[in-house]
């Protein structure tokens, strides 16, 4: 091959080389806008995950303080009640039915197990 036919060939292959790698950056900018937007996406859904998390705490815990109050009331002989109305609470009387032997409290609605258990 000639000297001419080779600089013009190595010329060539320069420019194909060229256009291989700038292909090739506009690939990576592709990639990295659509990485971009999953850690965005990802992102929105762990704010979110956390947002739930926290009302599951307030939840759980608001929870936890009516079962302790609950448990407060029985332990002291009382019936369980609603924190803020003081009307026992269905669980808070099948407990002290149970707790009192009275055959098929189980079965029973609010209604009955307060008669059963001479509030009614």
């Amino acid at each position: 091959m000639s000297t001419k036919k080779a600089e013009k060939e190595a010329e060539r292959l320069l420019v194909a080389a060229r256009a291989a790698v700038d292909e090739a950056e506009r690939a990576v900018k592709k990639l990295d806008k659509r990485s971009r937007k999953a850690a965005e996406e990802l992102s929105a859904r762990l704010e979110q995950a956390a947002k739930d998390a926290k009302k599951a705490v307030k939840r759980t815990e608001k929870t936890a303080r009516t079962a302790a109050a609950q448990a407060d009331a029985v332990s002291s002989g009382g019936v369980a009640a609603t924190p803020s109305s003081g009307i026992p609470t269905f669980h808070g009387l099948r407990d002290r039915a149970k707790a009192q032997g009275i055959q098929g409290y189980s079965r029973m609605n609010k209604a009955q197990l307060l008669h059963a258990l001479g509030e009614g």
